[in-house]
């Protein structure tokens, strides 16, 4: 019996599976300001979800590993793909500590198009944001903060000096000085609903206040307000935040959890969660306990609404706060009344007084969330702590439970969870310096996907080492990630005549009682067959029968599907672009 499975008893044992409608639940609406990409922004979303609706690589794929090594600038912790020019390409976009940098794919691997020099200090001005807006509008952090040597942190919108050519070089189109607006260190950010700049500061571990602001597309300052802290060792600014589509967003700091509310007129703190998100847990140079960026869970009214996240505590816990209070709600004893629910991680383990062990942000998708273990960005040891596991919330109980743990891969980075494929992937180091890709599977945890990435016993630097969240598809299938100073690719190689594999739509993007019309579909309920109504039955118009998590079970072009071979359930037909819902007995 392998560890693996050691552990998955252990779970039955101590988590018993009880029932949840977590696959009936919509993932966040698409933010209609970024950029139209497969992967537009860090945590791939405005709610930082990390899910992919592309289908990524499978053990039945051939796969080649093509690296791009030495990018002037080092590491980048954000790898996202631009939107298509005209003429269909798209070039891929790094932020790294000096540069910005446009790539392209080639048939030998990624190449540089471009670099922008943006700062000249890579050591104290290490940049954890990049933007993108629609129309290929681009904005970069240097966040580097020193007001005795004039020092401020700057803003810049970069562009394309020659519009529509995807080969034309990076210009800076405009610079925001954060100092002239008596703003201190800046390096987190996002895109709001109303295609705004969404920042809020550090605040030097406690000594002021953080600085919550909204900037326009043009960098004007449009409102700010400020946050005092409630302790003086409560620090703000260690992790990124999540935008609601309301345009809320959600700041965790040492201390608490903090909505802060924008009307687009006024900003103002909707909410305060207290939290002791350290305790117990390391507070070294990196690690400074305020958990991972925050990620929001469920959508829709009616439905669990949540803010969930990794607290930084010794022994890491899996945390949830209501964005929405349901009625009835007692709370949990002791604890603020927004505290949704809280389960220790099974494979969370301190390795560093430097690093937190869960410093990796959840991915979500529907009321589910995988997490991995964290051996930190300055290089791994041939012998890295392992361990990822998934978290459900249980709808009907209100309950956190543990889905599945894997403690035989090392994936040290932010997983992505692939819909079409329905795979989580990360990387990470095994024994003698190797690096290998993976995927596991969603339901299960099972290992189903391992490639060799390379060897390389590098500490800083490292071309394999994954830094971040970008375990970025594109529509082929073919995964991208930056490692140190590199962009790794991970290409599907197919035969000429076999298509990429079909996008899927994420499932529903409706609330529960979305009012989908039943009836159109006939039989529904059905035994053996469902009839596609008179204006969804286009000949040669493909149709996809899927579950509620998006796997597709069945496609074809004709008006009467067999589902005969389908278990009994819910199950969702695409045809076009209208989804509808029903029900197999």
């Amino acid at each position: 019996m392998n560890v693996t499975t050691k552990i998955a008893l252990w779970v039955l044992l101590c988590y018993p599976i009880t029932k949840t409608t977590a696959q009936d639940h919509p993932n966040a609406p698409d933010n209609p300001w970024l950029a139209d990409s497969p992967w537009p922004t860090y945590h791939k979303n405005s709610a930082r979800q990390s899910y992919s609706d592309y289908a990524g690589p499978t053990e039945e794929d051939s796969v080649v590993v093509k690296v791009l090594k030495n990018i002037k600038g080092g590491t980048s912790p954000w790898t996202y793909f631009s939107e298509a020019y005209e003429d269909g390409e798209r070039v891929m976009l790094q932020s790294n500590a000096t540069h910005y940098v446009k790539l392209r794919d080639s048939e030998s691997g990624p190449e540089v198009v471009s670099k922008l020099r943006i700062d000249d200090d890579w050591l104290k001005s290490f940049n954890y944001t990049q933007l993108q807006i629609k129309g290929n509008q681009w904005y970069a952090f240097d966040p580097k903060e020193n007001p005795r040597k004039g020092l401020h942190t700057k803003l810049f919108k970069i562009g394309d000096k020659h519009p529509n050519d995807p080969n034309s070089p990076l210009q800076v189109k405009k610079v925001l000085d954060f100092g002239a607006l008596g703003i201190g260190k800046t390096q987190h950010a996002g895109v709001n609903y109303l295609g705004q700049i969404v920042f809020a500061s550090d605040n030097e571990k406690g000594k002021k206040s953080c600085t919550v602001g909204i900037i326009s597309q043009d960098l004007e300052l449009l409102a700010s307000m400020d946050i005092a802290p409630i302790a003086n060792n409560e620090i703000f600014g260690h992790n990124g935040f999540p935008i609601d589509e309301h345009n809320n967003f959600y700041l965790v700091t040492t201390h608490r959890l903090i909505r802060v509310d924008w009307d687009n007129e006024n900003l103002s703190i909707g909410f305060e969660a207290k939290y002791d998100f350290v305790k117990d847990g390391p507070t070294g140079r990196w690690a400074e306990g305020s958990g991972t960026t925050p990620t929001l869970m469920g959508f829709g009214e009616g439905n669990d609404q949540l803010i969930v996240m990794a607290d930084g505590h010794a022994k890491n816990n899996f945390v949830g706060f209501w964005r929405k209070i349901p009625d009835g709600w007692q709370g949990l004893p002791g604890e603020d009344t927004r505290l949704a629910g809280r389960i220790q991680l099974p494979s969370a383990r301190t390795f560093s007084k430097k690093f937190q062990s869960i410093e990796n942000s959840p991915t979500v998708y529907g009321y589910e969330a995988a997490i991995a273990q964290y051996n930190g960005f300055l290089g791994q040891g041939d012998k890295p702590v392992k361990g990822v596991q998934k978290v459900r919330w249980d709808t009907d109980n209100d309950s956190f439970e543990i889905s599945w743990v894997n403690t035989d891969v090392n994936l040290n980075g932010v997983l992505t969870y692939s819909v079409g494929s329905d795979m989580v992937y990360g990387s990470g180091r095994e024994n003698n310096c190797n690096y290998f890709y993976y995927g596991l599977d969603w339901a299960t945890g099972e290992l189903r996907f391992r490639k060799h990435l390379g060897r390389s016993c590098k500490r800083l630097f490292n071309p394999y080492d994954d830094p971040g969240d970008q375990n970025i598809i594109d529509e082929d299938g073919n995964i991208f990630f930056a490692g140190g100073g590199s962009l790794v690719k991970l290409e599907i190689v197919r035969p000429s005549d076999q298509p990429a594999p079909i996008r899927v739509t994420p499932m529903p993007s409706l609330p529960r009682e979305e009012g989908l019309n039943q009836s159109v579909l006939y039989p529904n309920p059905s035994h053996d067959f469902i009839e596609l109504p008179a204006h969804l039955a286009d000949t040669g118009v493909k149709s996809y029968v899927t579950n509620t998590t998006g796997q597709i079970l069945i496609e074809s072009t004709d008006r009467k599907l067999y589902v005969g071979d389908l278990s009994p359930g819910v199950y969702l037909l695409k045809s076009g672009t209208s989804t509808i819902r029903f029900s197999k007995e």
